[in-house]
Order: C-alpha cells, then structure tokens, then sequence
C-alpha cells in the first residue's frame, strides 16, 4: 500500500515502502542534507533521471515536485534488481492521472552498452540533453556512470551523484571541471535528537552548483 510524504521537498509523493522503517523519508529527513539543494533545483527543471532508483523515493518525489511546480515532465528510473523494479511499478500504479510520464528500465548503467547494462549517452532524442535532474546512487559505479553520460555535462542540467569512496571525489569533479561545470560536496550532518542517519561513514554527495542563474 503507497506511504504518503508529508513533508519535504517529496511533499505530496506516494509510494510504495514500509513506513516503520522509513520514518525520515515520511517526514522529509531521509538525506535532509539535500533538501534545500533539491529545492532549487526543482524550479528549474523539467525532466528527471534516476539511476539506481531503488525503492522509488527519489523517482515518485519528483513526481510530487514537478507537480508542485506545474509540469508534468518525464522521469526514467533505472533499477537493476528485480523486486526493487517490482516495488517501483506498484508505486507507478498508485500515482495520479495527471502525474509525470515515468518509464521504468530495469537495467545496470555504466560506460557501456551491453546485456543488462546501458548508458545515459544511449537515451534516444525524446530525452533533450538540457534542464534535466539527474540523480546518481550506484553503490561504488559513480565513474562509470559519468563516463557513459558526457552528453549530459550541460550547465543547464542539475546532477547529484551519491558517493561511496572517497578516492572518487577529485576525479568526479575535475571530469565536470573540464566542461567548465563545478560540483560542491555535501557531507552527513547528524540531525538534532535524530542523530546521524544509518549509513557508513564514506559517504557523501556531489551536487551541481545552482548558485548562478538558470541556464
């Protein structure tokens, strides 16, 4: 049964996940480091990639925050284990009529086009290369990922790419760096009361920088 976000930037989302177990995400503190980020980059954008989308709540937040801000939009959610993508199609079932056009792949995305496994350079032309949110969790494939997505190092695009070893910051950013784009990096930041959230330590994000004005 979908599980509403009440609070947040995924205000408004509903998806399928198991609410005991998911209480920051219900109340808009799951990653909570990203949330005034994903604020502004949801007014600037129209459509959204989700590579490694797991359980859906970044896919089906979005689908919530394009709808706040009056677009319906296309979303991908890439996914490459098989309950995960059933999970993910039950929330797709749940959601509004005029909710985004959300597509479904279960596939791995890397440098490379192979069996089970695609890249982001590989999405056809209905995928404009601009004004697109793309979100990054790969546990350890971040490079691998990037270097399948050079089409998409535009400044009018908003990354943020989950970061699993520390080794991989600097050579994250300087591959942005050469485009003439900046990455910031965001650690964990343990929440009043709540504490840290229960993740390992070598863990970060690197977001786009939205300081200057859209593209």
């Amino acid at each position: 049964m979908p599980t509403r976000v009440w609070r947040g930037p995924f205000r408004g989302a509903r998806i399928v996940m198991n609410p005991r177990h998911s209480l920051r995400k219900v109340f808009g503190l799951y990653e909570h480091e990203l949330n005034g980020w994903l604020e502004v980059a949801f007014g600037r954008i129209d459509r959204v990639i989700d590579v490694g989308a797991n359980d859906g709540y970044f896919t089906f937040g979005c689908v919530a925050a394009l709808r706040r801000h009056g677009r319906r939009g296309k979303i991908v959610a890439f996914e490459p284990e098989k309950r995960p993508v059933q999970e993910l199609r039950e929330s797709l079932r749940a959601q509004k009529e005029n909710a985004a056009q959300v597509e479904i792949v279960q596939a791995f995305v890397g440098r490379e086009v192979k069996p089970d496994m695609t890249t982001l350079d590989a999405l056809g032309s209905e995928w404009p290369r601009t004004n697109t949110l793309i979100k990054v969790d790969v546990e350890g494939a971040e490079l691998e990922v990037i270097a399948g997505a050079q089409s998409w190092l535009h400044a009018s695009n908003a990354f943020v790419i989950e970061v699993h070893h520390r080794s991989f910051l600097k050579p994250l950013q300087n591959t942005f760096s050469q485009h003439g784009l900046r990455l910031n990096q965001v650690n964990q930041r343990a929440l009043p009361l709540l504490g840290r959230e229960n993740r390992d330590e070598e863990n970060w994000w690197l977001v786009s920088d939205l300081s200057g004005p859209a593209q």
